[in-house]
C-alpha cells in the first residue's frame, strides 16, 4: 500500500526545494503587489491634491472676476483624462453646478453619484479641510475639496466643494502585469538553477545512500558495503555505523533488560504499586508493592481481577467501577479514582488509582490497561480527613490542619533553607467557585470532591514537600531546594504553581458527573534569612493569591514587597464591606445598553465602593470577597431594594423606565430560597416586575442544570426577565440552554476585542450571533470602546451594545436627566 512514507528522497527533496522557492517567489510577489498598490495610490493621491489646490484657486479667481467660462473650461479639460470618472463642483444644497459630464449638471449629487456621501461633504465644509481617501473596493481615489473664502463673493453661496472620483484600476493593472511578468522570469531562472542543484545532490548523496540502504539487508556480511562509492561524509559515517550496529543491538538488549529492572525498582521505591489488566483474557498482574500496600506477601494473592474488586469499599465500589467503565468505553479522557481498599487486617486504606490504555485491537477497542496505585492515607490524615473509622455514610472532612502544626512546619522550612543555603517556596492554592459547587452538589459530594483534590495533590507532590488543607477551599504546599539564585527560584516556583493548576484543572468524576474546577496560586519564595513569623508568610501568600486572580497573572503570582503598600488584606474585605453598607459607602451606577440607533434597551446596575482610607476599591476585588462570604446575598438584595426604590421614583415622576439588569452571583442563585425571597421583595415594593432583569453568569449551569432551569421559569412566570452573561465563554454547554427563553445574552468580552477583527475571529463571532438569534435570543455586545470594535459587532448583526463608546456608567441623577431628555446615544 502506497503511503507518504514510501516516497523516495529523489522526489521529496526536489519537491520541497521547489515548493519553498515557489512560495518565496510568489509570496514576494503578493507582498510587492500590495505595496505597489499602496504606493501607486499614494502617488496619485498626492498629484490629485496638487491639481485640486490649483483648481480651488482657479474657481476663487473666476468667481471674483465673474468668469464662469474659465471654470467650465477647466472642468471640461479634466474630461480628457480617461481615468477621471467624476469631477463636479457642488453648492450647499448638494446640487451640481459644474461637471465633467454635462448630464449631471443641476442634479442632486446624492441621486446621481454612487460613491458620494452627504455626511462627508458636510464635515469637510465645516472643518474646511480636504478629505482624500483610496477606495480599493472601487479601485478609485475619492476626494472632497472645500472652496475657501467664498463668502467674499456674490456667487460664493452657489458652490462650496469639489468632489472627485479618479480611477486607478488601469494604472494598478498595468503595474501588476509588469510585476507578474518579472516574477515569472525570476521563478523560471531560479527553478532551472535549483534543478541543477538537485541533480548534483542526487549524485553526491541520494544515489549512494539508496545503494547503501539496499545493501543493509545483508548487513551480516562483512563486505556488504563494497562497490558503493561514498562522497558525502554523512553517508560514510552511516556506513561505519551500520558495521557497528550488529554488536550494539546485542549490548543494547542487555541494557534494556537491566533498565526494565531498574524501572521496576524505582517505581516500587516511590511507593507506587503497578497493575496490568488484559481486558481480553481478564488476566491481571499486580506488583509485589501493590500487594504489600494491603498487607500481603507476594505469594499470598493470585493475579486475578477479583483480588482488586473484592477489596473495594462497599460504599464506593459502584462509583469506582462506573468510573473505570466510562474510561474504557471512551466517555472520559482518563481513569483516576480516590477510594478505599480493604487491608489484610480489616481496616481500609486510601489509594490514588490511575490507569491508561496502552494497547488497542485492530478494531480500535482497548485490550490492555496499565496503572499505578499510591497509598495516600497518611497525606489525607495530615489534612484531617478521617479514614480509619468512617461513619456509615460518605467519609467526611472534619478539621483543617492544626495551626500550631502548620506554624512549626513553616519555622522548620525556614531553618532548613538557612542551613542548606537554598530558597524554599510556599504555595497557597485557592479553588475557584468551590463554594458554588459545594452548595449545588450538597455537603456529601462536596466532601468527596475535596478528598479527590487532596489525594491528587498529595499523591503528586507529597514526596517533594508538605501538602495540607488550610481552609474550606484552600490548600498549602511547601517545597524545598529551589537553588540559591532568586531568579531561578522564582521561575521554578512559578513552574510548580502552573503544574498545580493543571493538576487540579483535570476533570473529576463524582456521582456520574464530570466536574471541572480551576485554581489560583499565590507564591512566596524565601531563604529563611529573615526568620519571619508564620502568620507573616501566610499573609504574604494571601496577598499574592489576590493578585493571582487578575487575568494578566495567568492564575499564578509571586509575592514581592511592593504588594504590601496601601493594600487591604483580603481577609479584612468581608468585614469592611459590612461597614461600608452600614455607612452608605456603597452606591450604584447605571450603564445603558442601546440598540443600533442609540435608544436605551436596558440598564446594567453596577455597585461601586469608595473607601474613606483606600479610595475606590475595584468592583472585581470586593465582589470576589463578597462571594467568598455570605455577604454576597445581603449585597445583592440591597441592590434589588435600591433598584425597586428608583423604579418607584421614576414611576411617580412620570418617567418611562427601561429594564434594570442586576447581576446575580451563581452562588446566590443556587440558594434554596432565592426565588421566594426576591419575589417577596419585588412584590412588597409594588413595582412592575417586567422592569427588572436578573443577569446570570454561564457557570450557573455547571451543576444542577434542571434546578436552574426550574428557577428561571418560575421567575419568568412572574414577568421577571432573565439574561445570560459571558455567552460563548465555554462555561456552559449549548444543550444546557435547551428549553430556556432568555431576554438577552451578553457576549463574552473577548468577542469585542479589536484583535477579534481577523477573518477567523469574525467568522466565529458572526456564527455565534447567528446561533443565538436562531434561538430567539437578543444578542448584546459589551465593553465596546472603539469605532473599530463597533463596526465589527454591527457587521455581526448584534441586537444591542454596551460600553464607553456610548456612555460611561451614570449616577442616579445623571440617569434621571438622560431619561427626561429622551436623547439617543448613537455614535456618528
Amino acid at each position: 500500500m502506497f503511503t507518504f512514507r514510501n516516497v523516495s528522497l529523489v522526489f521529496i527533496i526536489p519537491f520541497c526545494i521547489l515548493s519553498i522557492h515557489l512560495a518565496m517567489v510568489f509570496g514576494g510577489y503578493f507582498y510587492e503587489s500590495t505595496d505597489l498598490k499602496q504606493q501607486l495610490a499614494q502617488d496619485e493621491t498626492e498629484q490629485l491634491k496638487k491639481d485640486l489646490f490649483r483648481m480651488r484657486h482657479v474657481v476663487e479667481s473666476s468667481i471674483q472676476n465673474q468668469d464662469f467660462n474659465r471654470i467650465e473650461q477647466e472642468v471640461a479639460l479634466t474630461s480628457t483624462d480617461l481615468n477621471m470618472m467624476v469631477y463636479v463642483i457642488l453648492d450647499p444644497s448638494r446640487t451640481i453646478h459644474f461637471a465633467n459630464h454635462i448630464i449631471w449638471r443641476d442634479s442632486d449629487a446624492s441621486n446621481v453619484l454612487e460613491g458620494y456621501s452627504n455626511s462627508i461633504h458636510q464635515s469637510v465644509v465645516q472643518s474646511n479641510k480636504p478629505y482624500l481617501f483610496v477606495n480599493f473596493d472601487r479601485l478609485s481615489i475619492q476626494a472632497y475639496y472645500p472652496i475657501t473664502d467664498t463668502n467674499r463673493f456674490s456667487y460664493a453661496q452657489s458652490v462650496e466643494l469639489i468632489y472627485v472620483e479618479y480611477n486607478i484600476s488601469d494604472l494598478i493593472s498595468h503595474s501588476s502585469d509588469a510585476l507578474l511578468s518579472r516574477t515569472i522570469h525570476v521563478w523560471s531562472l531560479g527553478t532551472l538553477l535549483l534543478l541543477a542543484f538537485c541533480l548534483l545532490l542526487y549524485w553526491i548523496w541520494i544515489y549512494p545512500l539508496s545503494r547503501l540502504s539496499l545493501a543493509a539487508k545483508n548487513i551480516e556480511l562483512a563486505d556488504f558495503q563494497e562497490g558503493i562509492s561514498c562522497y558525502a561524509s554523512e553517508v560514510v559515517t552511516l556506513r561505519d555505523y551500520l558495521v557497528q550496529v550488529s554488536g550494539k543491538i546485542r549490548r543494547n538488549q542487555k541494557r534494556l533488560n537491566d533498565a526494565e529492572q531498574r524501572w521496576l525498582f524505582s517505581v516500587e521505591a516511590s511507593r507506587n504499586g503497578i497493575w496490568d489488566w488484559n481486558l481480553t483474557t481478564g488476566d491481571v498482574y499486580v506488583s509485589d508493592r501493590w500487594k504489600e500496600m494491603i498487607g500481603y506477601q507476594a505469594y499470598e494473592l493470585d493475579n486475578d481481577y477479583s483480588v482488586w474488586e473484592s477489596r473495594l469499599h462497599r460504599e464506593e465500589k459502584t462509583d469506582v467501577l462506573n468510573t473505570l467503565q466510562k474510561y474504557i468505553d471512551g466517555h472520559s479522557n482518563e481513569y483516576e479514582s480516590v477510594h478505599r481498599l480493604r487491608h489484610k487486617d480489616g481496616k481500609y486504606i486510601w489509594v490514588l488509582d490511575r490507569g491508561k490504555i496502552v494497547e488497542w485491537s485492530p478494531q480500535g477497542k482497548p485490550i490492555r490497561i496499565i496503572g499505578t496505585i499510591t497509598d495516600v492515607s497518611g497525606d489525607i490524615k495530615n489534612q484531617r480527613i478521617e479514614i480509619d473509622n468512617p461513619p456509615a455514610s460518605q467519609t467526611a472532612l472534619t478539621d483543617f490542619i492544626n495551626r500550631e502544626t502548620l506554624a512549626d512546619t513553616l519555622y522548620d522550612l525556614q531553618v532548613y533553607s538557612r542551613k542548606v543555603g537554598q530558597f524554599s517556596a510556599i504555595l497557597l492554592i485557592n479553588l475557584d467557585n468551590f463554594k458554588v459547587l459545594n452548595e449545588a452538589l450538597g455537603q456529601e459530594l462536596g466532601d468527596r470532591l475535596l478528598i479527590k483534590i487532596a489525594a491528587r495533590l498529595s499523591g503528586t507532590f507529597s514526596s517533594a514537600g508538605f501538602v495540607a488543607r488550610l481552609g474550606s477551599d484552600e490548600f498549602i504546599l511547601l517545597a524545598k531546594s529551589f537553588g540559591n539564585d532568586i531568579d531561578h527560584a522564582n521561575k521554578r516556583a512559578l513552574a510548580l504553581a502552573s503544574e498545580v493548576r493543571q493538576l487540579i484543572g483535570r476533570t473529576f468524576s463524582i456521582a456520574d458527573q464530570n466536574l471541572s474546577i480551576s485554581a489560583r496560586v499565590g507564591v512566596v519564595v524565601c531563604d529563611g534569612s529573615e526568620s519571619l513569623e508564620p502568620q507573616t508568610l501566610l499573609a504574604r501568600a494571601d496577598n499574592a493569591l489576590e493578585h493571582a486572580k487578575e487575568p494578566k497573572s495567568n492564575g499564578c503570582f509571586i509575592y514581592h514587597p511592593q504588594l504590601d503598600d496601601n493594600q487591604i488584606q483580603p481577609f479584612k474585605l468581608s468585614h469592611e464591606l459590612h461597614v461600608a453598607l452600614a455607612q452608605n459607602q456603597l452606591n450604584l451606577v447605571y450603564q445603558p445598553v442601546v440598540d443600533g440607533g442609540g435608544h436605551i434597551l436596558s440598564l446594567e446596575v453596577l455597585p461601586r465602593w469608595y473607601h474613606p482610607q483606600h479610595g475606590f476599591i475595584a468592583p472585581r476585588k470586593f465582589i470576589e470577597a463578597a462571594e467568598l462570604s455570605d455577604f454576597i446575598f445581603e449585597m445583592e438584595l440591597w441592590i434589588l431594594e435600591q433598584v425597586c426604590r428608583l423604579l418607584k421614583q421614576l414611576q411617580v415622576q412620570g418617567i418611562v423606565a427601561p429594564i434594570m439588569s442586576l447581576n446575580i452571583s451563581s452562588r446566590h442563585f443556587h440558594q434554596e430560597h432565592f426565588t421566594s425571597v426576591v419575589l417577596n421583595r419585588i412584590h412588597s415594593s409594588k413595582v412592575n416586575p417586567a422592569k427588572i432583569q436578573f443577569e446570570l453568569n454561564e457557570d450557573v449551569f455547571s451543576v444542577n442544570t434542571e434546578m436552574v432551569k426550574s428557577k428561571i421559569k418560575e421567575l419568568q412566570t412572574k414577568n421577571i426577565n432573565v439574561a445570560l452573561d459571558n455567552f460563548g465563554s465555554g462555561l456552559c454547554a449549548l444543550h444546557q440552554l435547551q428549553g430556556i427563553q432568555l431576554s438577552q445574552v451578553k457576549l463574552a468580552a473577548c468577542y469585542a476585542e479589536e484583535n477579534a477583527s481577523n477573518s477567523a475571529a469574525q467568522i466565529m463571532l458572526c456564527a455565534l450571533v447567528e446561533l443565538a438569534s436562531r434561538l430567539d435570543f437578543d444578542v448584546i455586545a459589551k465593553q465596546v470602546e472603539t469605532k473599530k470594535q463597533l463596526n465589527n459587532l454591527i457587521h455581526a448583526k448584534c441586537d444591542g451594545y454596551q460600553g464607553y463608546i456610548f456612555s460611561r456608567p451614570l449616577s442616579e441623577a445623571d440617569l434621571i436627566q438622560l431619561l427626561k431628555s429622551e436623547l439617543s446615544l448613537s455614535v456618528i
